[in-house]
Parts: structure tokens; C-alpha cells; sequence
């Protein structure tokens, strides 16, 4: 009686460690894309939750803009600071300043002002733009902003407006342009 015994041939094996080969690599490329996935989501998470950051700044500080009465002092002092007012920044980007009033200390101006792709959050101390403001990064990656503003129906890109110093808009209208998602827009309503 010739028993023989069967094993796996050299070209079975082969064949085996072939299929393990294309599973690995197949398992490899999955978590590798899984992982990538990831980051590409937290990174778009973090994104978003600091573009909702910056518009819930923005939009805390213009709903609580103050507009101080005209006096007859106000009136006759013509270097009495608007309390919202579109001017260009040393860096040839639009700044927009406003009087807030700040529990802790009064009314004083804030502002924002696009430098080199980041939008700043300007404090100075008082009710002037007086010195050099403390500047806080707000957002970063941003192609351009625009500020309109909305009276009576009518869309204006400068404030104030003539000699009404001391009026407010019926909103304001931010355009946040940013290269990674294209313009957002953003209507405040001051009344």
C-alpha cells in the first residue's frame, strides 16, 4: 500500500501568499483613506467652527452698537467720532469701527480690519480711535470682505453717510469671502 501524503505545492502557496498580499495592501489603503477622511473632516469641523466664531463676534458687537444722541457740543465738534464708520486701513483693505457698549467699561470703539488674508478684531481703551488698537487674529484665510449697509431700502458700500454722523442703518451686510468656501453673506438687522 502506497500512502502518499498531500501537501500544498510550491504554485498553491504562492497563489496563497499572493491573495494575503492584495488583502493586506487592500486593508492597508482602506485605513490609510479612513484616516485621511478624518483629518480632512476635523480640519473642516475646526474651519467651520472658527468661521462661526468670527460671525458671532461680529454679530454681538453690531447688536450692540450705540449711536449717542446729537447735542448741540457733538454737533459743533466736528472731530466727534461717527459711531459706525467704513474707513481704509494702512493696508488698503476696508476697516470698519463702531461704538460698543461694554458692561465693564462703557461704550467704547472696536473695529475690524482685514491684514494680509486674516480678519483682526480692533479694542481700543475709550470712545476714540485714539493710539494704537489691541488686535486680536479673528479668522484667517480670507480673500476680501465687504460691508454694505441697508437704509431705507437702499444699499450703501460707504457709512456715514453725508453729515448724519451719528445715525445707524437699518442693517449691515457682511461678505465674507473666503477661497476655501466662496462668499458668505450676512445680514444684521440694528432694528
Amino acid at each position: 500500500m502506497n500512502t502518499r501524503q498531500r501537501g500544498l505545492t510550491l504554485i498553491e502557496l504562492m497563489v496563497a501568499l499572493a491573495i494575503f498580499a492584495v488583502l493586506g495592501v487592500l486593508s492597508y489603503r482602506a485605513l490609510a483613506e479612513v484616516s485621511t477622511s478624518r483629518t480632512r473632516l476635523e480640519d473642516g469641523f475646526e474651519r467651520w467652527r472658527s468661521i462661526g466664531r468670527a460671525m458671532q463676534r461680529i454679530d454681538a458687537d453690531l447688536l450692540q452698537l450705540v449711536a449717542p444722541a446729537a447735542s448741540a457740543s457733538t454737533t459743533a465738534n466736528v472731530q466727534a467720532s461717527p459711531a459706525l464708520l467704513l474707513t481704509r486701513a494702512a493696508s488698503g483693505g476696508a476697516e470698519l469701527q463702531l461704538l460698543r457698549l461694554d458692561e465693564a467699561r462703557g461704550v467704547r470703539r472696536v473695529g475690524y480690519r482685514l491684514v494680509d488674508g486674516r480678519l483682526d478684531w480692533l479694542r481700543w481703551s475709550g470712545r476714540d480711535a485714539l493710539g494704537e488698537p489691541i488686535v486680536e487674529p479673528l479668522l484667517g484665510n480670507v480673500r476680501n470682505v465687504r460691508w454694505r449697509f441697508l437704509t431705507g431700502g437702499n444699499r450703501g458700500d460707504a457709512w456715514p453717510p453725508g453729515e448724519r454722523r451719528h445715525t445707524l442703518p437699518d442693517a449691515v451686510i457682511l461678505e465674507l469671502e473666503l477661497p476655501d468656501h466662496g462668499t458668505l453673506t450676512r445680514f444684521i438687522a440694528l432694528r
